[in-house]
């Protein structure tokens, strides 16, 4: 599997394999608000994202995007790592692994200050790979969050 940085024109390519993830989540399907999504974060610099293709066919086999944060404490940035995910039919072959080692290197080269996620509290397998990936929950900041509407 070959993992790479994501570019505009990938942005057909990454769009269902994005759809299917907001799907896992509870989502209903929107391709069309997908591909606009992924087209105005990448437009306007505002994401990283790496892709798993494979080399034979070009399918996209999974996918992590990142998110630059800033901590006016450390003054340093950090990244979230807002998605990664992985298609069924591909998952048990370490591609969510090796997309995580990959945001560890840019994270690296960047010098960021590290990796931050989240993930549901049901999403057991996710959070079995975190924590072996070197992850630690969050104990000392509690998180919340306000919503508008």
């Amino acid at each position: 599997m070959k993992i790479r940085q994501a570019n505009y024109k990938d942005v057909s390519k990454i769009s269902p394999v994005f759809d299917e993830y907001r799907q896992f989540y509870g989502q209903n399907p929107n391709i069309t608000g997908a591909s606009r999504f992924l087209q105005d974060r990448m437009e306007h610099a505002q994401s990283i994202i790496f892709v798993a293709e494979d080399p034979n066919t070009g399918e996209i086999a999974g996918f992590t995007q990142l998110y630059p944060v800033f901590s006016s404490i450390s003054m340093q940035r950090s990244y979230l790592l807002n998605d990664l995910f992985v298609k069924k039919t591909f998952r048990k072959q370490g591609i969510a692994k090796q997309l995580i080692a990959e945001a560890k290197s840019f994270t690296k080269s960047n010098s960021g200050k590290g990796l931050e996620l989240s993930t549901s509290t049901h999403n057991n397998e996710a959070r079995t790979l975190y924590t072996n990936e070197g992850f630690e929950q969050e104990k000392e900041f509690l998180t919340y969050f306000w919503k508008s509407s």
